[in-house]
């Protein structure tokens, strides 16, 4: 919207014949997004279709989980201990957990070993489910006597990054191989591998079931902020859930309560077949790995009731959503995770502007700076209002006086004007614009409180074409309300 005004500016001259002036005061259009105020805040926005058709979107709290949240890293709190030459130690995992492949990513281990000899020591160590290119993990080390005995002994740290991970439960199986210099074999007093964190850059298995919640969020619908009466019929609103999955496991959407408030405080619940069932979102398959699955479901006015009280003019839609991963709990289902991975659930509401209005209640404010004094020399002043009308309604409005402190100096125009509605083709869009002009003659005390305005307040009323039988109609975003406002000053020189 734009609107633009001067100051009046008087040229008096000499001639006694009376002269004219001419002073541009308003020049606006006014949008649907201003009509109807539906950009709120930064949740709010206008989708316009490639024909021009404007779709009201409003957008909801979003949850975004990583993989730490599916498999954290593992704090290295208590060592791996090895009981015998052949220890098979289970991963500190939780959940029901079932890892089959891994890969490794930032882990470091140590691994301290004691036994009172007084020889040296040779150590053979083996983990027989952790390999690089296929070699199963091996390291030799030796632990010098020194004189001392029992001999302690701690490695320097081993990178563990890119090695590979492959168990069917979940199990590390260390196997040592302790020799004194002549070859003879012993067991050590003490064997462990110690750790800062276990981490993976990729794993799949069964990886648990997991619920990730989306509790008491509200979505702000403004398309009704203005409502003051009459009805609305918006033939296809809707609640979109958007989830875009990057794991390779199954993600259901788990509906524990969706709330639709109205301007007038009532709430009515969303109801669905889907709102007890659940909705199953696509995700990358081991084909696929590195890609994001993306999944829109809508609830509309065939699986839902959202038409009905929708139209009831909702303010607010509050809603209570569940992310399930692995909501089964089967098993049996194999998936994947990467260090990278992402799952992100939105939730949307969008309104096609696709419908009838009864009755809307359109206002608006205008700033106005014509600070100056009436010269003796006015005669008089005429207001010309240039009014066009693109949209598909009868518009109804009128403008009020405002002062510097907000007092009001009464009507602008001695009745409201009317714009009829702009003629429709045979494909429901409009026509050429309809224009009517109107003129309007100021006394002197009507052109004082004039020029002391500083804001014009203009309050308009909407019905679209054949609303009293729901005939429905596309709003685009070509459609305006154009006003122009002019003052034609009649002045005389003493």
């Amino acid at each position: 919207m734009t609107s633009s005004c001067s100051d009046f500016d008087f040229a008096l001259n000499d001639k006694e014949d009376p002269f004219k002036l001419a002073v541009p005061l308003i020049n606006s259009k006014i949008s649907l997004v201003k009509v109807g105020e539906l950009i709120d805040d930064g949740n709010s926005s206008i989708r316009i279709g490639a024909d021009g058709k404007v779709t009201a979107v409003y957008s909801g709290e979003v949850i975004r989980q990583d993989a730490s949240a599916i498999f954290p890293a593992y704090p290295g709190i208590f060592p791996f201990i090895m009981t015998a030459e052949t220890t098979s130690i289970k991963l500190p995992l939780t959940n029901s957990y079932l890892i089959k492949n891994a890969v490794f990513k930032d882990t470091k281990v140590r691994f301290v070993f004691e036994h009172p000899s007084t020889q040296d020591i040779k150590v053979k160590l083996k983990i027989l489910e952790v390999t690089k290119d296929n070699i199963v993990f091996e390291r030799d080390f030796v632990m010098p006597y020194g004189g001392t005995s029992p001999i302690s002994f701690t490695s320097e740290e081993i990178s563990l990054d890119g090695m590979k991970f492959k168990s069917n439960n979940n199990s590390l199986t260390f196997v040592y191989e302790a020799t004194l210099p002549d070859g003879s074999s012993l067991k050590l007093n003490k064997a462990a591998m110690l750790f800062d964190f276990i981490k993976f850059k990729y794993l799949d298995g069964y990886l648990g079931y997991h619920v990730f919640g989306i509790d008491g969020s509200a979505i702000d619908v403004g398309l009704f902020n203005n409502w003051k009466s009459g009805s609305f019929n918006f033939e296809d609103p809707k609640i979109a859930l958007s989830v875009e999955n990057a794991f390779g496991v199954p993600v259901r959407s788990r509906i524990n309560k969706m709330e639709l408030t109205t301007v007038t405080g009532n709430t009515f619940s969303l109801q669905s077949s889907y709102i007890n069932t659940g909705i199953d979102f696509a995700y990358p398959s081991f084909t696929e790995v590195g890609a994001i699955k993306t999944t829109s479901f809508f609830f509309d006015k065939t699986n839902s009731n959202i038409q009905d009280v929708f139209n009831e003019k909702t303010k607010t839609v509050n809603y209570d959503i569940d992310a399930l991963i692995n909501p089964d709990k089967d098993t049996l289902i194999k998936g994947f995770i990467t260090d990278d991975n992402f799952f992100v659930v939105k939730v949307v509401v969008e309104v096609p502007m696709l419908g009838s209005v009864n009755n809307f209640v359109v206002e608006d404010t205008f700033d106005l700076n014509l600070d100056a004094d009436v010269p003796d020399e006015i005669e008089k002043v005429a207001l010309k209002i240039i009014t066009s009308n693109d949209f598909p309604a009868d518009v109804t409005f009128e403008a009020f006086m405002i002062d510097q402190d907000g007092k009001s100096l009464g009507p602008l125009f001695d009745t409201p004007i009317k714009l009829s509605a702009a003629p429709l083709k045979a494909d429901g869009t409009t026509a050429s614009a309809t224009v009517e002009n109107t003129i309007s003659v100021y006394n002197k005390a009507k052109i004082d409180d004039l020029l002391r305005t500083k804001k014009l307040y203009f309050r308009g009323q909407l019905n679209t074409t054949d609303s009293q039988n729901k005939k429905t109609l596309w709003i685009y975003d070509r459609y305006s309300i154009g006003i122009k406002v002019g003052a034609i000053v009649d002045y005389k020189v003493k």
